[in-house]
């Protein structure tokens, strides 16, 4: 398709970057017209929407904060449902809100999030495809890094700006990535 085409009239078009600057043919044989623009009269490479880090030689796709708060949704949920299966086992009758069930839900969560973080992945992560690795090399947190991120997920949660922070970071990291070294990257399918 020429942009010159009698359907669209003479004048200047909208080219997709909120200006009305006259668009540039590009050649039929271009890869990607449709991802140019126009500055000076000369069409540029826009940079790519996903970003991505370079881990261990490998370029791996960050995941959105979104997807992350999915994840982290749908395990919070899972670890609920668990938590409300052993006190129906327990015999405990529901009540008021006490310390020692707010004690034994923290238990279970940090647990959760120990046991899967050193693994690289959490039921709720592996259903939105998203993976945990290390930064330095690929590879999976283990037990040592998956302590300290679920330790720093306590400070991230109690602070709420610790999860805020991948919103506006370069590597999306939260606070608790940071302290342990890790990134949260899109799993391939």
């Amino acid at each position: 398709m020429s942009f010159d085409s009698p359907v669209a009239g003479p004048g200047p078009r909208w080219t997709g970057d909120g200006s009305l600057r006259p668009r540039v043919p590009v050649p039929e044989d271009d890869p990607a017209p449709a991802h140019r623009s126009v500055r000076d009269g000369a069409p540029t490479e826009q940079p790519p929407r996903a970003r991505t880090v370079e881990v261990g030689g490998v370029a791996a796709v960050l995941a959105s904060p979104f997807r992350r708060l999915l994840g982290m949704a749908i395990d919070r949920t899972l670890s609920s449902l668990l938590m409300a299966v052993l006190l129906a086992v327990s015999g405990a009758e529901p009540g008021p809100i006490s310390f020692e069930g707010i004690v034994a839900a923290q238990i279970l969560t940090r647990g959760w999030d120990m046991i899967f973080f050193s693994q690289g992945w959490t039921p709720g992560s592996r259903l939105v495809r998203v993976r945990i690795i290390r930064l330095v090399d690929g590879g999976v947190p283990g037990a040592r890094w998956g302590f300290v991120r679920a330790a720093g997920a306590v400070i991230s949660e109690t602070v709420l700006v610790g999860y805020l922070w991948a919103f506006w970071d370069s590597r999306r990291q939260t606070w608790h990535d940071k302290f342990a070294g890790t990134v949260v990257i899109e799993a391939p399918r």
